[in-house]
């Protein structure tokens, strides 16, 4: 036996066994996670100031205002940050087309230099917000319920300063769509994890909330100003620690967003996402990198070890002799080659089983975003998204980008 016979075996185990970690020491975690109900009785709550960033969003903002307006909650407002559009939307927010009575807006008519422009669109909502507690979503979403706000803030007990949301996206009939979903339940499972393992690294701008305190004295987006994105989760990463976030998992606190139509804009948008991650906590980064690394590797190393020959190339022809033309040496081969193969089959499918099981129930958990007999096919795809997009994001210039 040659040295790449237990090189390829050694790498696949290692993978396996860092993917149980995951899987069984922090997956898990969301499995038994029960958010807190909103204190009916509670006479006085926080106050809210919800902050929408727009641009160019007339249409969206005629559907989403009158559901935010719908909001069970004693004490809110909303705030549109509108950012230089021209379809319309200055006049519709100046006039109160909609007749809304907790609506407010800041209107932006030029972009400071080195500073993009969802981030000062969202600085110039917090700015102008007057409540306690802020919280994010974008134009093109939509609550589930008229109880949003009420699940979000029931998260924020005493010592949390950020509640983590969930934002899935809407079902359609294709496999992009289908492959957009998983992704989105991949990311939120690991967040949401990460979270109640007392290491937050992220979130998402369509369902964040926080304390408007906590913006200002983390000074907001200075330390990343000048990049496209993290105005989410580079926040996120910056202000958490291991005590003050929440998570909120409520499906009637969802928030629901349309997923990209065609194959380029989403390439694109994951292109503005994935670019800040080499911007996170070093111990984020290692996390993070570990856990996809294994999980490409237990998918796609399954299949060269399983094709590996004794003497690695020197005698492929043995597989295909009968057992009883062998001599003694090839025969030994012949005999620790299955030993190997049934032995890395079996924990392949192992750990695959384990993995399908908590991924269903976490699933379950998020409304069931996906479907769940699917999870080990979109799974494997997952596998190659990572392979795929950690390339483009290596190679290419996000500066590029629009931020919508």
């Amino acid at each position: 036996m040659v040295f790449w016979h237990y090189l390829l075996p050694f790498v696949f185990f290692t993978a396996l066994v860092i993917q149980l970690i995951y899987i069984l020491g922090v997956f898990t975690r969301l499995l038994s996670h029960y958010d807190h109900e909103p204190n009916a009785e509670q006479k006085k709550k926080p106050s809210v100031s919800i902050v929408v960033a727009a641009w160019n969003e007339l249409e969206n903002l005629k559907e989403l205002l009158p559901l935010l307006e719908a909001q069970e909650y004693p004490n809110f407002e909303i705030i549109v940050s509108d950012d230089r559009s021209v379809d319309g939307t200055y006049d519709y927010l100046l006039f109160n087309e909609g007749g809304f009575k907790k609506v407010n807006f800041v209107r932006i008519e030029s972009l400071p230099a080195h500073f993009t422009a969802k981030k000062y669109a969202v600085t110039m909502g917090i700015k102008k917000a007057t409540k306690e507690i802020i919280l994010l979503t974008d134009a093109d979403c939509r609550p589930t319920s008229p109880h949003w706000i009420d699940y979000m803030v029931a998260q924020m007990t005493q010592g949390k300063d950020i509640v983590l949301g969930f934002s899935p996206y809407e079902y359609a009939d294709s496999r992009l769509n289908s492959l957009i979903r998983y992704e989105t339940f991949q990311t939120a499972l690991q967040y949401f994890s990460y979270a109640l393992s007392k290491m937050p690294y992220m979130g998402i701008g369509r369902n964040l909330m926080y304390r408007r305190e906590l913006f200002w004295v983390t000074n907001g987006f200075a330390s990343h100003h000048g990049l496209l994105g993290g105005d989410d989760d580079l926040f996120v990463n910056e202000a958490s620690n291991q005590e003050n976030v929440a998570i909120c998992i409520e499906p009637q606190a969802h928030i629901i967003s349309v997923p990209k139509k065609t194959w380029s804009e989403w390439i694109t948008q994951k292109r503005r996402h994935l670019s800040v991650g080499k911007r996170y906590k070093l111990r984020d980064k290692i996390s993070l990198g570990l856990l996809a690394a294994s999980h490409l590797i237990c998918w796609f190393w399954f299949l060269p070890v399983f094709f590996i020959k004794p003497e690695w190339f020197e005698a492929p022809e043995w597989s295909r002799i009968p057992t009883y033309l062998l001599d003694d040496n090839n025969l030994q081969d012949f005999y620790l080659y299955n030993d190997w193969m049934r032995l890395i089959t079996f924990v392949f499918f192992l750990w695959l089983i384990i993995r399908w099981i908590v991924l269903a129930k976490a699933n379950k958990k998020l409304n069931n975003t996906v479907s769940s007999w699917k999870i080990p096919y979109y799974d494997m795809l997952y596998a190659g998204y990572y392979l795929i997009f950690g390339l483009i994001t290596l190679f290419s210039n996000p500066k590029k980008i629009k931020w919508r």
